[in-house]
């Protein structure tokens, strides 16, 4: 699942606005269809393997592959000031791994589209702890728009009738993701992003080593199993990579719907592999989501380019 958008600084660019907005586009396309991979990979490995177990390899797999720029930059990089405030950012990403590979997983059933469906909420969380927490000033757009967004959710998820486990746990996940991009806004003031990137993975790794061992498979997992595991957790990063790199290239209004492009795709999934299809109730509630979300986004945008404006 995406991360906060600026772990990763990219060389200046006087290409055209338009020019640079096309290749972010193309990034987040590839970053959606390799997280659909992601997940589509975790759940078909959940009816052999503990989602715990998964979640574990997910991050250590990260960890590894930051480790060539550890030895290349040298343990500076790690230096943090805020050791605190960093643990509680890996401890509620860490949360939010767990309940994301619970929700999807084989036994509890949540469809993939369904889990992105919700996954999207993640803005209105976000806009309440930025408020409640960090002492953010909120308007009442974006007040107005949380509240839309609230009542997406509940079209989405139809409370009226029974709420399933995947709906919450995957609540509890856009809740605890929602917590973590918080954070990292507020600890990228005083770190630089890659810091925080490979604390978040090696704090992860070492709360999930527990439960990957109490978790760990009766019968070793063979050959093609690991290279499936592997291949879920490259695609993890790779994914959280790619998106990293679209948002850093165009502008964010722009480019944030084109991440709903994953509700599609994991629908694409449901339907060819699981044969499943989201409801209807589905589609109208994540709609009014994506509509509170992009205004959100794109009046924050409109008011920074006032702000930046040069005088006339």
């Amino acid at each position: 699942m995406p991360d906060s958008p600026n772990l990763f600084a990219v060389r200046e660019d006087n290409r055209p606005q338009r020019a640079r907005n096309l290749e972010g586009a193309l990034w987040m396309i590839a970053s959606g269809a390799v997280f659909t991979a992601f997940l589509t990979l975790s759940k078909l490995q959940s009816a052999h393997f503990d989602p715990g177990f998964l979640a574990f390899w997910r991050t250590a797999i990260a960890l590894v592959i930051t480790l060539p720029i550890i030895f290349q930059q040298g343990l500076g990089i790690m230096r943090i000031q805020q050791p605190g405030m960093v643990f509680l950012r890996s401890l509620f990403g860490t949360m939010g791994f767990i309940l994301s590979f619970y929700a999807v997983s084989d036994a509890v059933g949540l469809p993939l589209s369904e889990f992105n469906a919700i996954s999207f909420s993640r803005a209105m969380f976000i806009t309440i702890i930025a408020a409640l927490f960090l002492g953010e000033t909120v308007g009442w757009h974006r007040w107005g728009a949380t509240l839309a967004g609230f009542i997406g959710v509940l079209v989405m998820t139809q409370p009226q009738t029974g709420v399933s486990v995947g709906t919450l746990l995957a609540l509890g996940a856009a809740v605890c993701m929602a917590g973590a991009i918080a954070l990292v806004k507020s600890l990228s003031r005083l770190h630089r992003p890659m810091t925080l990137l490979i604390w978040a993975n090696l704090l992860s790794s070492v709360l999930l080593l527990p439960l990957a061992i109490w978790k760990w498979p009766a019968v070793a997992p063979s050959w093609q199993d690991w290279s499936l595991i592997g291949l879920m957790g490259l695609c993890g990063a790779v994914g959280q990579y790619l998106y990293i790199r679209g948002m850093s290239i165009g502008d964010v209004s722009f480019l944030s719907p084109i991440d709903y492009l994953r509700l599609p795709m994991a629908a694409l999934v449901d339907w060819l592999l699981f044969h499943l299809l989201p409801g209807p109730w589905t589609w109208v509630g994540t709609a009014i989501i994506i509509a509170a979300t992009f205004y959100i986004t794109y009046r924050e945008h409109r008011l920074r380019a006032r702000v930046v404006a040069p005088p006339l």
